[in-house]
């Protein structure tokens, strides 16, 4: 089951990506040079694949010019309602 949300989580922070960085209309070169995270760093974050680390995370955040709180905040508005880690949720 953790897996499968893993994956859900993962999907929709790409998805989040994804329409950021078209959004931006700046070159996957561009972002990944200023926050010196690999372009397939952040191919992978765009594709659902990548589980990103915090300081990761954050440094994407910051590149399309969102707080870490307001991406995250757009992350879970694309996964189901009461969506949680933990089955309780």
């Amino acid at each position: 089951m953790q897996d499968e949300k893993k994956r859900e989580f993962t999907k929709a922070f790409g998805n989040v990506i994804k329409d950021l960085h078209q959004k931006s209309k700046r070159s996957a070169r561009s972002i990944s040079y200023e926050t010196e995270i690999s372009k397939t760093t952040l191919l992978l974050a765009q594709k659902g694949i990548l589980d990103p680390q915090i300081t990761t995370f954050c440094k994407l955040a910051e590149a399309y010019y969102i707080t870490p709180v307001e991406l995250l905040n757009r992350i879970y508005k694309e996964l189901p309602p009461n969506w949680g880690f933990l089955e309780d949720n």
